[in-house]
């Protein structure tokens, strides 16, 4: 009938078009519009829970994903978007719990495992890590994350050459990945391939020029081989675009020690002379949801 309200269902196709836009405030309205309708709807409770960890809200997502669950306990998504919400909390064990949950009800969702990977390898289970980031490539080939996921927990365990080869396939599918370059940087500097490292930075700089863990490692490299007017700039450029990235901050002053500016190293540490060690500190990115 012309001018009648829309039905639910209207209102959840419009809401989920909003929110696979971007458009997050008109999504959660729309969501909150049906829950009034319909408080026991699992799909806006799960979906408002998803928008929930996307702006931060973590404790809400739990919330709201853990209702969508009580009124429907076989949507793998739900389980794994709870897991998403708890390991982002720090609720390690029981991410790891919803990611198997999601699992059991599909057993070919590859990104649940490449999840499952991330929670385990926070929890220092390594093996069992690699064994689930390899159980999503084996379902998902050409998943870009699970390979460069898989390199952090290879280079976590040392095994450097099979991390360098895992960031490399990740970088054959996506040559523009700047995570992966910077990960490939970690493991070439590990490698003691200083002249590499620097390469990988740039180009991981070349497609994100505001990456600050990526200037801050390339200044790593180039402290290293010498260059310490090229490193000091590097590392400046790294507390310009992240003002309060530690590692930058304790580097430069490393730095800056090195060329005999002991003042300014001091100053900059707030009083405190910067760490002395002869490996500087640098970032790896995990790129789980």
């Amino acid at each position: 009938m012309q001018g009648a309200s829309p039905s639910v269902q209207d209102l959840f196709a419009e809401a989920l078009r909003h929110h696979q836009a971007g458009r997050l405030n008109e999504a959660e309205r729309l969501y909150r519009q049906i829950l009034r309708i319909d408080s026991g709807h699992a799909d806006a409770l799960h979906l408002l829970g998803v928008l929930a960890h996307q702006v931060g809200r973590n404790d809400i997502a739990e919330d709201l994903i853990g209702k969508a669950i009580a009124r429907n306990d076989q949507a793998p998504a739900f389980h794994s978007n709870l897991g998403i919400a708890l390991k982002a909390q720090g609720k390690l064990e029981g991410a790891v719990a919803s990611y198997r949950r999601a699992l059991v009800l599909k057993p070919d969702y590859a990104e649940a495992c490449n999840n499952l990977g991330a929670a385990l390898k926070a929890l220092g289970r390594l093996e069992a890590a690699v064994a689930s980031y390899r159980q999503a490539l084996t379902l998902k080939p050409d998943y870009t994350e699970a390979h460069n996921n898989l390199g952090n927990a290879q280079q976590q365990q040392s095994k450097l050459e099979e991390a360098v080869a895992s960031y490399r396939r990740a970088l054959a599918l996506k040559p523009d990945y700047a995570e992966a370059h910077n990960n490939l940087a970690n493991a070439l500097r590990d490698q003691g391939k200083l002249e590499e490292v620097v390469v990988s930075c740039e180009r991981a700089l070349t497609y994100r020029p505001d990456y600050a863990e990526a200037h801050s490692n390339l200044g790593n490299a180039l402290r290293e081989l010498g260059k310490l007017e090229e490193a000091v700039a590097s590392y400046e450029r790294a507390l310009t675009f992240k003002p309060d990235l530690a590692e930058a901050h304790n580097n430069l002053g490393n730095a800056l020690r090195d060329r005999g500016q002991l003042e300014e190293a001091w100053r900059l540490t707030s009083g405190r002379w910067p760490s002395s060690r002869t490996t500087p500190t640098r970032t790896a990115i995990c790129c789980s949801s």
